[in-house]
């Protein structure tokens, strides 16, 4: 399960970089909006997934509840996370407000 976390933790950390570069790149005219668009539609379809999988592995298991911590495993990343997070935010919300 700790492996499986860890590729999780990994995967969401991916989705939100790209989702991050993707903004930084529209802001500076190098995309359009159909890719931004795409950029936010990956990121929530990566968090569907977790949440599927966190559904899928309470019902293999049959347990009322099961909890998939992605940030536990990612201790080693969390300063990454965080500045990820932060691009990502601030990015989202000045192409939000000025675009």
């Amino acid at each position: 399960m700790k492996t499986l976390k860890q590729i999780i933790s990994v995967i969401l950390l991916l989705a939100l970089l790209t989702s991050a570069v993707i903004n930084v790149l529209f802001l500076f005219n190098k995309i359009g909006e159909v890719l931004l668009d795409i950029g936010v539609i990956v990121l929530i379809l990566v968090a569907f997934l977790i949440s599927l999988l966190g559904i899928i592995i309470k019902n293999i298991r049959k347990e009322d509840r099961i909890s998939i911590n992605i940030l536990t495993p990612a201790k080693e990343l969390g300063v990454l996370y965080t500045v990820a997070i932060i691009i990502w935010v601030v990015t989202y919300f000045i192409i939000i407000i000025f675009k």
